[in-house]
């Protein structure tokens, strides 16, 4: 069940979009005259698809089964993203195809992963949540050398093709023939657990579910524009594509240790405290990328702070959804939480392309993104004790 959603988490909609569109970024531009916003705001449609999408697929987990929602996005999904790149003729079409993609493959979202998970464990919840969530780690550390192997091969248009396959190749196969239901005995742990929790509706109406939601918006609105522009940082430094792909394929490591180490944590330790240590984590690389540091070791290590980062917060949005606010309706929930911090890292790449085109570097809009994440771990530190009914049952 780990292994099925690490490699679904790794080849679905969020690692692929995120951490392709960097290399291409500057091909694009050429080829079109088009500038980095332009570009990278094809990110700001995708998101407006999950933004749509995303409540939806919620309800649908709670009603519906997982396994046919999760097969049948994968291959939408990947048919739609392989056709970006030959079906690409305007700004329009761009972004047509990149919001057509997000919606379909909606089903392919950390969030459907972790109601998997969550059906499937109660002791080490969190270790598990964090192992499965690796996935996008070897995403973050493969995809951009990959990515950047297939733009000198064959170009850009071909790019999309073969990054579209791995979602068809690899998520499939493991989903159709590993992806099941819990077994009756994991049933009977989890039930009672499933059956407790707080609707929408109530949950809006508390202080706790915009303190989540607004201040992981603020932290995911910084790494989510780093990750997006580590590549043209990199090569605006004077680094060649391979090497610039190599230096923000480290980040996935670190995403990987992230969610290994937090999962780990997130069972022993008050969950607001971690997310607000981890949360401050990036802003040494806010200062280390927008100053003059040329130093290839310091570069390396301010791209691990961000990639551990972006690797936890993740799991730390699924893991308080259903401390604070149950299982019961944690699709729906989850589903409006991770509405708030995916449309943060999808809108912050255009920002941060729109201040570079307008400034001609990253410094401003790095400086705004340290403030954004001082202010959310603030507000996580809020949260409060865990609600007595959310407890697992062991």
């Amino acid at each position: 069940m780990v292994l099925t959603a690490s490699v679904g988490v790794g080849t679905g909609r969020t690692a692929l979009f995120v951490f392709s569109t960097g290399v291409f970024t500057k091909p694009i531009g050429a080829e079109f005259g088009w500038g980095r916003g332009d570009v990278q705001s094809m990110l700001a449609f995708a998101t407006l698809g999950v933004l749509l999408a995303s409540p939806i697929v919620g309800q649908l987990m709670d009603r519906w089964r997982l396994r046919s929602l999760i097969l049948a996005s994968t291959i939408a999904f990947g048919v739609t993203f392989a056709l970006i790149g030959p079906l690409t003729d305007s700004l329009v079409s761009f972004y047509a195809l990149a919001f057509l993609c997000s919606v379909v493959g909606s089903g392919t979202l950390p969030v459907t992963w972790s109601r998997a998970i969550f059906d499937w464990f109660s002791v080490q919840r969190g270790l598990a949540l964090g192992l499965a969530l690796m996935g996008s780690g070897f995403a973050a550390f493969i995809l951009p050398s990959y990515a950047a192997w297939l733009l000198t091969q064959f170009g850009w248009r071909i790019g999309y093709v073969g990054i579209g396959l791995l979602p068809l190749v690899l998520s499939l196969p493991l989903s159709y023939f590993l992806l099941k239901p819990p077994s009756e005995k994991v049933l009977a742990a989890t039930r009672r657990e499933a059956e407790t929790g707080v609707s929408l509706r109530e949950a809006v109406r508390g202080f706790r579910f915009w303190l989540i939601g607004i201040g992981f918006f603020l932290a995911s609105f910084a790494t989510g524009g780093i990750v997006a522009h580590l590549v043209p940082m990199m090569t605006d430094r004077g680094y060649d594509l391979q090497t610039a792909a190599w230096i923000a394929g480290a980040q996935g490591l670190a995403v990987i240790a992230g969610r290994g180490v937090t999962g780990y944590l997130l069972d022993k330790f008050w969950g607001p405290a971690l997310a607000a240590i981890v949360i401050v984590l990036p802003i040494i690389s806010c200062l280390v990328l927008g100053g003059g540091v040329q130093s290839t070791p310091v570069m390396l290590g301010s791209v691990i702070l961000v990639g551990f980062a972006a690797g936890a917060e993740f799991d730390m949005v699924a893991f308080l959804t259903a401390r604070y606010f149950g299982l019961k309706h944690f699709g729906s929930l989850y589903g409006v939480l991770y509405a708030f911090f995916i449309s943060a890292s999808g809108f912050a790449p255009g920002l941060f392309g729109k201040a570079f085109d307008t400034t001609h570097n990253y410094t401003l809009i790095l400086n705004i993104s340290a403030a954004a994440l001082v202010v959310g771990a603030i507000m996580v530190l809020f949260l409060g004790r865990y609600p007595v009914q959310t407890r697992p049952a062991h």
